[in-house]
């Protein structure tokens, strides 16, 4: 409908000024543990019947602007939680898992998330990340632009990983320090 159509433009634009004019990140310590924990919480409301399983074997404090990564870390997560419905809908009767492990090595934090969803398209994968790519039917196409850009704003790396069931990816951002 045209309705529709209006409500994805508008998106698309909103998202591409955010896009535009992303602010400087404004830096401070924050616990990523509470980070990754409120944004879980926030898009279990999108579908109950997502099994979460979330580790980390200590508080992790990054330097780092939090509406930033609250974005971060709210886009993955609801990107799994639609792979999974998308998943859901073509074949049915499994678990939907998401897993969010944070670990240390060195002076890094590493974040790896998994869910068992439709995983990535390998014939798409190297454009993931490309503005405007999308492989949604409602996708702007920059959600993972964004979250790239803010973790290189933020001196770190994103990873994505096609696995047997589902997608991986790695975060590995500089923990901080006093």
């Amino acid at each position: 409908t045209i309705n529709k159509q209006i409500k994805l433009i508008e998106k698309l634009v909103n998202e591409f000024s955010d896009f535009a004019r992303m602010p400087k990140p404004i830096f401070k310590k924050y616990n990523l543990n509470r980070i990754i924990g409120d944004s879980i919480k926030l898009m279990k409301e999108n579908d109950t019947d997502v099994e979460f399983v979330y580790s980390a074997n200590k508080d992790f404090y990054l330097n780092c602007d939090i509406e930033q990564i609250n974005r971060v870390f709210t886009n993955l997560i609801k990107n799994s939680i639609e792979s999974l419905k998308e998943k859901h809908e073509k074949v049915g009767g499994f678990t939907k898992k998401i897993n969010v492990e944070i670990t240390q090595i060195n002076d890094y934090i590493k974040v790896i998330i998994v869910d068992n969803g439709i995983g990535f398209n390998k014939q798409n994968f190297k454009n993931l990340s490309k503005p405007y790519f999308t492989t949604k039917k409602m996708g702007s196409g920059l959600g993972l632009s964004i979250v790239e850009k803010i973790i290189n704003d933020h001196n770190g790396t994103i990873e994505l990983y096609d696995i047997n069931d589902g997608a991986k990816l790695k975060i590995t951002l500089p923990i901080y320090v006093n």
